[in-house]
Protein backbone atom coordinates (compact mmCIF):
# COMPACT_ATOMS: atom_id res chain seq x y z
CA UNK A 1 0.00 0.00 0.00
CA UNK A 2 1.60 3.26 -1.08
CA UNK A 3 1.79 6.25 1.23
CA UNK A 4 -0.01 9.44 0.30
CA UNK A 5 2.29 12.21 -0.84
CA UNK A 6 2.80 14.90 1.76
CA UNK A 7 2.58 18.61 0.90
CA UNK A 8 6.33 18.81 1.47
CA UNK A 9 7.13 16.03 -1.02
CA UNK A 10 4.75 17.54 -3.59
CA UNK A 11 6.45 20.90 -3.15
CA UNK A 12 9.88 19.35 -3.66
CA UNK A 13 8.74 17.59 -6.81
CA UNK A 14 7.31 20.84 -8.13
CA UNK A 15 10.59 22.59 -7.33
CA UNK A 16 12.57 19.93 -9.20
CA UNK A 17 10.19 20.18 -12.16
CA UNK A 18 10.52 23.98 -12.37
CA UNK A 19 14.32 23.78 -12.04
CA UNK A 20 14.43 21.16 -14.79
CA UNK A 21 12.32 23.37 -17.06
CA UNK A 22 14.74 26.25 -16.54
CA UNK A 23 17.73 24.06 -17.39
CA UNK A 24 15.98 22.74 -20.51
CA UNK A 25 15.14 26.33 -21.49
CA UNK A 26 18.81 27.33 -21.30
CA UNK A 27 19.89 24.40 -23.46
CA UNK A 28 17.03 24.73 -25.97
CA UNK A 29 17.51 28.49 -26.43
CA UNK A 30 21.24 27.99 -26.93
CA UNK A 31 20.75 25.24 -29.49
CA UNK A 32 18.18 27.36 -31.33
CA UNK A 33 20.24 30.56 -31.41
CA UNK A 34 23.80 29.26 -31.25
CA UNK A 35 23.57 26.29 -33.58
CA UNK A 36 20.52 26.81 -35.79
CA UNK A 37 21.07 30.59 -35.96
CA UNK A 38 23.93 32.93 -35.16
CA UNK A 39 22.05 35.36 -32.94
CA UNK A 40 22.69 38.99 -33.90
CA UNK A 41 22.46 40.35 -30.34
CA UNK A 42 25.14 37.98 -29.16
CA UNK A 43 27.36 38.75 -32.14
CA UNK A 44 27.09 42.45 -31.26
CA UNK A 45 28.11 41.78 -27.64
CA UNK A 46 31.09 39.64 -28.68
CA UNK A 47 32.28 42.10 -31.32
CA UNK A 48 32.04 45.05 -28.90
CA UNK A 49 34.43 43.39 -26.45
CA UNK A 50 37.05 42.94 -29.17
CA UNK A 51 36.49 46.46 -30.52
CA UNK A 52 37.17 47.82 -27.03
CA UNK A 53 40.47 45.94 -26.85
CA UNK A 54 41.51 47.28 -30.27
CA UNK A 55 40.51 50.87 -29.54
CA UNK A 56 37.74 50.91 -32.16
CA UNK A 57 34.51 52.89 -31.82
CA UNK A 58 32.07 50.57 -30.06
CA UNK A 59 29.05 52.42 -31.43
CA UNK A 60 29.94 52.53 -35.13
CA UNK A 61 28.30 50.28 -37.73
CA UNK A 62 30.05 46.98 -38.50
CA UNK A 63 27.86 45.43 -41.23
CA UNK A 64 30.43 42.75 -42.01
CA UNK A 65 30.08 41.40 -38.46
CA UNK A 66 26.44 42.09 -37.54
CA UNK A 67 23.53 44.40 -38.23
CA UNK A 68 22.27 47.09 -35.82
CA UNK A 69 24.44 48.89 -33.27
CA UNK A 70 25.99 48.19 -29.90
CA UNK A 71 24.08 50.26 -27.28
CA UNK A 72 25.49 49.22 -23.92
CA UNK A 73 28.27 50.83 -21.89
CA UNK A 74 32.02 50.43 -22.55
CA UNK A 75 32.23 48.75 -19.14
CA UNK A 76 29.76 46.09 -20.21
CA UNK A 77 31.91 45.40 -23.28
CA UNK A 78 34.85 44.77 -20.95
CA UNK A 79 32.86 42.60 -18.53
CA UNK A 80 31.56 40.58 -21.47
CA UNK A 81 35.09 39.78 -22.64
CA UNK A 82 35.17 36.21 -21.21
CA UNK A 83 32.14 35.38 -23.38
CA UNK A 84 33.79 36.95 -26.45
CA UNK A 85 36.90 34.76 -26.48
CA UNK A 86 35.23 31.37 -26.00
CA UNK A 87 33.72 29.40 -28.91
CA UNK A 88 30.34 30.82 -29.91
CA UNK A 89 28.08 27.96 -28.79
CA UNK A 90 29.85 27.49 -25.46
CA UNK A 91 29.90 31.19 -24.65
CA UNK A 92 26.19 31.51 -25.52
CA UNK A 93 25.37 28.54 -23.30
CA UNK A 94 27.25 30.11 -20.40
CA UNK A 95 25.65 33.52 -21.01
CA UNK A 96 22.14 32.08 -21.07
CA UNK A 97 22.93 30.00 -17.99
CA UNK A 98 24.13 33.14 -16.18
CA UNK A 99 20.94 35.02 -17.05
CA UNK A 100 18.55 32.23 -16.13
CA UNK A 101 20.53 31.13 -13.09
CA UNK A 102 20.77 34.65 -11.66
CA UNK A 103 17.02 35.19 -11.94
CA UNK A 104 16.26 31.74 -10.50
CA UNK A 105 18.49 32.41 -7.50
CA UNK A 106 17.18 35.96 -7.03
CA UNK A 107 13.59 34.70 -6.78
CA UNK A 108 14.71 32.29 -4.08
CA UNK A 109 16.52 35.03 -2.17
CA UNK A 110 13.48 37.29 -1.86
CA UNK A 111 10.71 34.70 -1.39
CA UNK A 112 10.23 31.51 0.66
CA UNK A 113 10.57 28.24 -1.21
CA UNK A 114 6.96 27.65 -2.22
CA UNK A 115 6.34 31.26 -3.25
CA UNK A 116 9.66 31.39 -5.13
CA UNK A 117 8.63 28.30 -7.07
CA UNK A 118 5.34 29.91 -8.06
CA UNK A 119 7.12 33.10 -9.13
CA UNK A 120 9.62 31.11 -11.20
CA UNK A 121 6.77 29.31 -12.97
CA UNK A 122 4.99 32.61 -13.72
CA UNK A 123 8.08 34.28 -15.18
CA UNK A 124 9.23 31.19 -17.09
CA UNK A 125 7.86 32.04 -20.55
CA UNK A 126 9.23 35.58 -20.50
CA UNK A 127 12.56 34.30 -19.21
CA UNK A 128 12.62 31.84 -22.11
CA UNK A 129 11.77 34.63 -24.55
CA UNK A 130 14.67 36.70 -23.27
CA UNK A 131 17.02 33.71 -23.64
CA UNK A 132 15.79 33.07 -27.18
CA UNK A 133 16.85 36.60 -28.04
CA UNK A 134 20.11 36.10 -26.09
CA UNK A 135 19.32 39.29 -24.19
CA UNK A 136 20.51 40.53 -20.80
CA UNK A 137 17.06 41.30 -19.37
CA UNK A 138 16.80 38.30 -17.06
CA UNK A 139 20.17 39.24 -15.58
CA UNK A 140 19.04 42.85 -15.16
CA UNK A 141 15.88 41.71 -13.33
CA UNK A 142 17.99 39.49 -11.08
CA UNK A 143 20.40 42.31 -10.25
CA UNK A 144 17.53 44.63 -9.24
CA UNK A 145 16.08 41.95 -6.97
CA UNK A 146 19.49 41.14 -5.49
CA UNK A 147 20.06 44.86 -4.86
CA UNK A 148 16.86 44.88 -2.82
CA UNK A 149 17.92 41.76 -0.91
CA UNK A 150 21.37 43.18 -0.15
CA UNK A 151 19.88 46.38 1.27
CA UNK A 152 17.42 44.30 3.30
CA UNK A 153 20.38 42.45 4.80
CA UNK A 154 22.24 45.72 5.54
CA UNK A 155 24.95 45.06 2.97
CA UNK A 156 25.12 48.38 1.10
CA UNK A 157 28.46 47.68 -0.58
CA UNK A 158 27.12 44.49 -2.14
CA UNK A 159 23.91 46.32 -3.10
CA UNK A 160 26.00 49.01 -4.78
CA UNK A 161 27.89 46.33 -6.71
CA UNK A 162 24.66 44.83 -8.03
CA UNK A 163 23.29 48.28 -8.93
CA UNK A 164 26.52 49.25 -10.67
CA UNK A 165 26.67 46.09 -12.77
CA UNK A 166 23.02 46.47 -13.74
CA UNK A 167 23.54 50.11 -14.70
CA UNK A 168 26.48 49.18 -16.92
CA UNK A 169 24.02 47.00 -18.86
CA UNK A 170 20.95 49.28 -18.85
CA UNK A 171 20.23 52.64 -17.22
CA UNK A 172 17.01 51.65 -15.46
CA UNK A 173 18.61 49.51 -12.68
CA UNK A 174 19.64 52.84 -11.14
CA UNK A 175 16.11 52.82 -9.72
CA UNK A 176 17.35 50.14 -7.34
CA UNK A 177 19.27 52.82 -5.43
CA UNK A 178 15.94 53.94 -4.00
CA UNK A 179 15.87 50.74 -1.91
CA UNK A 180 18.57 52.38 0.22
CA UNK A 181 16.00 54.74 1.73
CA UNK A 182 14.77 51.90 3.95
CA UNK A 183 18.33 51.37 5.19
CA UNK A 184 19.46 52.79 8.51
CA UNK A 185 22.64 54.17 6.98
CA UNK A 186 21.38 55.92 3.89
CA UNK A 187 24.43 58.20 3.56
CA UNK A 188 26.81 55.25 3.70
CA UNK A 189 24.71 53.44 1.10
CA UNK A 190 24.75 56.50 -1.15
CA UNK A 191 28.51 56.91 -0.90
CA UNK A 192 29.05 53.21 -1.63
CA UNK A 193 26.80 53.43 -4.68
CA UNK A 194 28.54 56.55 -6.00
CA UNK A 195 32.04 55.10 -5.56
CA UNK A 196 30.98 51.81 -7.11
CA UNK A 197 29.54 53.51 -10.19
CA UNK A 198 32.68 55.62 -10.68
CA UNK A 199 34.90 52.54 -10.45
CA UNK A 200 32.78 50.63 -12.95
CA UNK A 201 32.62 53.56 -15.37
CA UNK A 202 36.42 53.80 -15.28
CA UNK A 203 36.99 50.04 -15.48
CA UNK A 204 37.76 50.01 -19.25
CA UNK A 205 40.92 52.03 -18.51
CA UNK A 206 42.45 48.65 -17.80
CA UNK A 207 42.55 47.99 -21.54
CA UNK A 208 42.09 51.38 -23.24
CA UNK A 209 43.61 54.89 -22.88
CA UNK A 210 41.73 57.73 -21.18
CA UNK A 211 41.20 59.71 -24.39
CA UNK A 212 39.77 56.68 -26.17
CA UNK A 213 37.44 55.92 -23.29
CA UNK A 214 36.16 59.51 -23.24
CA UNK A 215 35.47 59.23 -26.98
CA UNK A 216 33.61 55.94 -26.38
CA UNK A 217 31.34 57.57 -23.81
CA UNK A 218 30.69 60.46 -26.19
CA UNK A 219 29.63 57.97 -28.89
CA UNK A 220 27.45 56.12 -26.38
CA UNK A 221 25.71 59.36 -25.43
CA UNK A 222 25.12 60.18 -29.10
CA UNK A 223 23.49 56.84 -29.90
CA UNK A 224 21.40 56.95 -26.72
CA UNK A 225 20.13 60.41 -27.61
CA UNK A 226 18.74 58.96 -30.84
CA UNK A 227 17.14 56.02 -29.04
CA UNK A 228 15.57 58.43 -26.54
CA UNK A 229 13.06 59.31 -29.27
CA UNK A 230 11.69 55.75 -29.38
CA UNK A 231 8.47 54.81 -27.59
CA UNK A 232 8.69 51.04 -27.16
CA UNK A 233 6.04 49.11 -25.24
CA UNK A 234 5.49 51.85 -22.70
CA UNK A 235 3.25 54.40 -21.06
CA UNK A 236 4.61 56.90 -23.58
CA UNK A 237 3.45 54.69 -26.45
CA UNK A 238 -0.02 54.39 -24.91
CA UNK A 239 -0.19 58.18 -24.54
CA UNK A 240 0.78 58.60 -28.20
CA UNK A 241 -1.85 56.09 -29.34
CA UNK A 242 -4.56 57.75 -27.24
CA UNK A 243 -3.82 61.45 -27.76
CA UNK A 244 -1.73 61.62 -31.00
CA UNK A 245 0.25 64.54 -29.59
CA UNK A 246 3.86 63.46 -30.22
CA UNK A 247 4.95 64.38 -26.69
CA UNK A 248 8.62 63.87 -25.74
CA UNK A 249 9.36 60.93 -23.46
CA UNK A 250 11.05 62.73 -20.61
CA UNK A 251 8.02 64.51 -19.03
CA UNK A 252 6.14 61.23 -18.65
CA UNK A 253 9.27 59.44 -17.47
CA UNK A 254 9.96 62.18 -14.94
CA UNK A 255 6.36 62.04 -13.75
CA UNK A 256 6.57 58.26 -13.47
CA UNK A 257 9.77 58.53 -11.43
CA UNK A 258 8.15 61.00 -9.02
CA UNK A 259 5.13 58.70 -8.65
CA UNK A 260 7.48 55.75 -8.09
CA UNK A 261 9.37 57.27 -5.15
CA UNK A 262 6.55 59.35 -3.63
CA UNK A 263 5.13 56.53 -1.44
CA UNK A 264 8.46 55.72 0.16
CA UNK A 265 9.21 59.38 0.80
CA UNK A 266 5.81 60.20 2.29
CA UNK A 267 4.76 56.93 3.97
CA UNK A 268 7.63 56.59 6.45
CA UNK A 269 5.23 55.03 8.97
CA UNK A 270 5.06 51.93 6.76
CA UNK A 271 8.79 51.39 6.26
CA UNK A 272 8.89 48.59 8.83
CA UNK A 273 6.24 46.58 6.95
CA UNK A 274 7.76 43.82 4.87
CA UNK A 275 4.67 43.89 2.63
CA UNK A 276 5.25 47.59 1.91
CA UNK A 277 8.89 47.13 1.00
CA UNK A 278 8.19 44.06 -1.14
CA UNK A 279 5.39 45.88 -2.96
CA UNK A 280 7.85 48.68 -3.66
CA UNK A 281 10.32 46.17 -5.16
CA UNK A 282 7.53 44.94 -7.45
CA UNK A 283 6.71 48.56 -8.33
CA UNK A 284 10.33 49.23 -9.33
CA UNK A 285 10.51 46.12 -11.52
CA UNK A 286 7.27 46.99 -13.34
CA UNK A 287 8.36 50.65 -13.62
CA UNK A 288 11.54 49.56 -15.44
CA UNK A 289 9.38 48.26 -18.28
CA UNK A 290 6.37 50.54 -18.53
CA UNK A 291 8.44 53.76 -18.49
CA UNK A 292 11.23 52.34 -20.66
CA UNK A 293 11.23 53.94 -24.12
CA UNK A 294 13.23 50.97 -25.47
CA UNK A 295 11.04 48.25 -24.00
CA UNK A 296 10.37 45.36 -26.36
CA UNK A 297 8.97 41.90 -25.84
CA UNK A 298 12.19 40.37 -24.35
CA UNK A 299 12.35 43.29 -21.88
CA UNK A 300 9.13 42.17 -20.24
CA UNK A 301 10.86 39.54 -18.13
CA UNK A 302 11.80 42.41 -15.78
CA UNK A 303 8.23 43.63 -15.25
CA UNK A 304 6.80 40.11 -15.29
CA UNK A 305 9.31 39.28 -12.54
CA UNK A 306 7.75 42.03 -10.43
CA UNK A 307 4.24 40.77 -11.17
CA UNK A 308 5.30 37.22 -10.34
CA UNK A 309 6.71 38.26 -6.96
CA UNK A 310 3.57 40.28 -6.21
CA UNK A 311 1.19 37.40 -6.91
CA UNK A 312 3.31 34.58 -5.49
CA UNK A 313 3.70 36.44 -2.19
CA UNK A 314 -0.05 36.89 -1.59
CA UNK A 315 -1.40 34.39 0.93
CA UNK A 316 -5.10 34.70 0.01
CA UNK A 317 -5.65 36.56 -3.26
CA UNK A 318 -8.99 38.35 -3.53
CA UNK A 319 -11.34 38.00 -6.51
CA UNK A 320 -10.02 41.29 -7.85
CA UNK A 321 -6.41 40.08 -7.54
CA UNK A 322 -7.25 36.85 -9.32
CA UNK A 323 -8.96 38.80 -12.11
CA UNK A 324 -5.99 41.15 -12.50
CA UNK A 325 -3.61 38.21 -12.47
CA UNK A 326 -5.66 36.35 -15.10
CA UNK A 327 -5.76 39.44 -17.34
CA UNK A 328 -1.99 39.78 -16.92
CA UNK A 329 -1.35 36.11 -17.79
CA UNK A 330 -3.50 36.19 -20.94
CA UNK A 331 -2.59 39.63 -22.26
CA UNK A 332 1.06 39.91 -21.19
CA UNK A 333 2.59 36.48 -20.56
CA UNK A 334 0.76 34.67 -23.38
CA UNK A 335 0.57 37.66 -25.73
CA UNK A 336 3.71 36.73 -27.70
CA UNK A 337 3.38 32.97 -27.38
CA UNK A 338 2.01 30.38 -29.80
CA UNK A 339 -1.05 30.12 -27.52
CA UNK A 340 -2.21 33.53 -28.75
CA UNK A 341 -3.92 33.51 -32.17
CA UNK A 342 -1.86 35.24 -34.85
CA UNK A 343 -4.68 37.63 -35.74
CA UNK A 344 -4.77 38.94 -32.16
CA UNK A 345 -0.99 39.22 -32.04
CA UNK A 346 -0.99 41.20 -35.27
CA UNK A 347 -4.08 43.39 -34.82
CA UNK A 348 -3.97 44.00 -31.07
CA UNK A 349 -0.70 43.21 -29.33
CA UNK A 350 1.66 44.34 -32.10
CA UNK A 351 -0.43 47.15 -33.54
CA UNK A 352 -1.47 48.74 -30.23
CA UNK A 353 1.35 47.44 -27.97
CA UNK A 354 -1.42 46.03 -25.78
CA UNK A 355 0.98 43.71 -23.98
CA UNK A 356 2.01 46.58 -21.70
CA UNK A 357 -1.55 47.45 -20.58
CA UNK A 358 -1.86 44.76 -17.84
CA UNK A 359 1.49 45.85 -16.41
CA UNK A 360 0.33 49.48 -16.32
CA UNK A 361 -2.83 48.42 -14.47
CA UNK A 362 -0.77 46.32 -12.07
CA UNK A 363 1.53 49.28 -11.40
CA UNK A 364 -1.50 51.43 -10.57
CA UNK A 365 -2.70 48.71 -8.18
CA UNK A 366 0.74 48.60 -6.55
CA UNK A 367 0.61 52.37 -6.03
CA UNK A 368 -2.78 51.99 -4.37
CA UNK A 369 -1.33 49.41 -2.02
CA UNK A 370 1.68 51.55 -1.22
CA UNK A 371 -0.49 54.54 -0.39
CA UNK A 372 -3.23 52.64 1.45
CA UNK A 373 -3.42 50.84 4.75
CA UNK A 374 -2.16 47.28 5.02
CA UNK A 375 -4.77 44.87 3.70
CA UNK A 376 -5.33 41.28 4.96
CA UNK A 377 -3.98 39.90 1.67
CA UNK A 378 -0.88 42.05 2.14
CA UNK A 379 0.48 39.67 4.77
CA UNK A 380 3.25 38.81 2.38
CA UNK A 381 5.92 36.24 2.88
CA UNK A 382 9.06 36.50 4.95
CA UNK A 383 8.01 33.96 7.42
CA UNK A 384 4.62 35.23 8.55
CA UNK A 385 5.89 38.50 9.95
CA UNK A 386 4.11 41.70 8.99
CA UNK A 387 6.69 44.02 10.55
CA UNK A 388 10.32 43.16 9.98
CA UNK A 389 12.81 45.99 10.00
CA UNK A 390 15.26 46.53 7.14
CA UNK A 391 18.59 44.93 7.91
CA UNK A 392 17.18 41.73 9.41
CA UNK A 393 18.07 38.48 7.57
CA UNK A 394 15.58 37.23 5.00
CA UNK A 395 14.10 34.11 6.56
CA UNK A 396 12.88 30.97 4.80
CA UNK A 397 14.53 31.86 1.52
CA UNK A 398 13.89 29.47 -1.33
Amino acid sequence: MTELSTPTSIGRRAEILVAALWVIAVIAATVQQGVTHHNNNFLIFRAASLHLLHGQDLYAAYPALHFDFYKYSPSFALLFLPFAVLPLALSMLLWNALNAGALYVAMGRVLPRRAANIARAIVFLDMLGSLQNVQSNALVAALIILTFVAYEEARPVLASFYTGIGTMIKIFPLAGLSFAIFHRRVIRAGIAAFVGLIILLALPLIVTPWSTLVAQYASWRAIESIDALHLGYSVMQMAELLFRQGWPNWPLQLGGTLLLVAPILLRRNRWREWSFRLAYLCSVLVFCVIFNHQAESPTFVIGVGGAAIWFAALTKPTKFEWALFGFFIVCTVLASSDAMPQVLQRELFDKYRFKVVPLILLWIELQRRLWGARLPSDKLTKGDEANVAPGEPLANAG
